[in-house]
């Protein structure tokens, strides 16, 4: 494949506005390759890679493939069969899988990179703030739009490469970090993996193949694997025994404040400019990399506490009657625990709008859902995103639904959006609206305070 790249001209991508695709469609452009691409829908993402010059076509057809096209790029939510794909292959035009490219690219640069079940993209954002303003001029890929520089993307001049390392379909294994950060294993993607044991070894794999490795001791399996290894660094948010923990921790509306002790360093009272406790976990690995770097404190400090976070992280997106909305990623049970345990610090009344990602997500942890929304007033749960998957007998959202209410009687089935916004108008009082899901939900939320996507 490496002849393949340095030899293209012009690549094309199929699916460009994914937002791993259209992060490594910029970094290639920046590197002089002339990009076309295609895309089933015209999102954020597309219209700004349209605004960079990028000829993008709106739906999938063989004539987007031009003919002086060297390679066709795709991302794992691209069938073989289509159309583009089969085109390129009869052409004998090369395919390549975007985490073997993204692969290509970041090996050949002092990568860290940052890997998880939950918290990857908020601590890649994080970082790339870190080494930005610590003056290292890093390139950073990240799996969504940090708010501090209003991109997925940074695009460097230094040999730092700051990537998040996304295990979803096994790709983060062709990688080959510097410094590798795990911040938890949870049971996810097991449609890929087929068992959650498959996805454990994959990450003690890539924990293997780092040459530096940041570990969170509080995670339940990573407490148990940390001593197996060479060159772990371990962080905690609960034991004094780590190598990097945080103490005094007070986390409220505006934030959180706690004081972090190191090998290296004590910073007290530190400031973090987002919410909840699982963000001050996520800090703390960072810390570990600015002890690696040696990151003067004032530098910690002011990148912290003017730290905005991650767009779809407990994003606010206005107001609904006298409800404050938010948006949020958060399509694992352990995630939405954690989004719901943040909003708490907003507001004691919390409503979810809860849109489930995938029928196998949904039928693996139908019950960990169903004990997920305790926080909650009331959780609308809308019908299940697909993202192409085809439905699986007896997992639904109204089962779900029913399921939830085993747990915390406070669940409604809501067949579709205009169901939803009638119900809501009958809502009275005031709270916090919450969406959750990886799906079309920001849309929905959007929609319902009259702002655009």
């Amino acid at each position: 494949m490496n002849d393949i790249i340095e030899k293209a001209k012009k690549l094309h991508f199929v699916g460009i506005g994914g937002i791993g695709m259209s992060s490594l469609a910029q970094y290639m452009l920046s590197k002089g390759y002339v990009i076309t691409g295609s895309d089933i829908s015209l999102n954020a993402s597309v219209k700004k890679l349209k605004d960079m010059g990028i000829k993008i076509n709106i739906g999938h057809s063989i004539e987007n493939i031009e003919e002086d096209v060297d390679a066709v790029i795709v991302s794992s939510a691209i069938k073989e069969s289509n159309i583009e794909v089969v085109y390129a292959n009869k052409k004998n035009i090369p395919v390549i899988k975007r985490y073997q490219l993204l692969a290509n690219v970041v090996n050949a640069k002092k990568s860290i990179a940052i890997a998880g079940s939950h918290g990857k993209t908020t601590t890649t954002s994080l970082c790339t703030s870190l080494l930005n303003e610590a003056g290292f001029s890093p390139t950073a890929i990240i799996g969504g739009k940090s708010r501090n520089i209003n991109n997925n993307i940074m695009l460097g001049e230094d040999d730092y490469f700051i990537i998040e390392a996304d295990e979803s379909d096994g790709g983060f294994l062709l990688l080959d970090p510097y410094i590798g950060v795990v911040t938890n294993i949870d049971n996810d993607h097991l449609g890929f993996y087929g068992s959650f044991e498959n996805e454990k070894v994959a990450f003690f794999d890539f924990i293997n193949n780092s040459q530096i490795k940041i570990l969170n001791a509080d995670d339940a399996i990573l407490k148990h694997i940390k001593n197996d290894y060479e060159n772990v660094i371990t962080y905690s948010i609960n034991s004094k025994k780590a190598d990097v923990y945080a103490y005094n921790i007070k986390t409220d509306k505006e934030g959180s404040v706690f004081s972090v002790k190191t090998k290296k360093r004590e910073l007290e009272n530190l400031k973090l400019g987002i919410i909840g406790l699982h963000n001050v976990s996520n800090s703390l690995a960072v810390i570990a990399i600015a002890d690696i770097l040696n990151i003067k404190d004032e530098v910690i400090r002011e990148v912290f506490e003017n730290f905005k976070g991650v767009d779809r992280r407990f994003t606010f997106v206005g107001r609904y009657k006298n409800y404050d909305v938010f948006d949020d990623y958060a399509h694992h049970p352990t995630e939405i625990r954690a989004t719901l345990e943040a909003a708490k610090l907003i507001c004691d009344k919390i409503y979810a709008i809860f849109q489930p990602h995938r029928f196998s997500r949904t039928s693996y942890l139908m019950d960990d859902f169903a004990k997920s929304f305790k926080n909650a007033e009331m959780v609308f749960v809308l019908d299940i995103y697909s993202a192409a998957e085809k439905p699986i007998e007896g997992i639904d959202s109204e089962v779900l639904s029913e399921k939830i209410n085993e747990f915390s009687s406070n669940a409604v089935y809501i067949r579709n959006v205009e169901s939803l916004k009638k119900f809501m108008e009958q809502m009275e009082g005031k709270g916090a609206i919450v969406g959750l899901g990886a799906g079309s939900i920001s849309k929905i939320v959007r929609e319902l305070v009259g702002v655009d996507d």
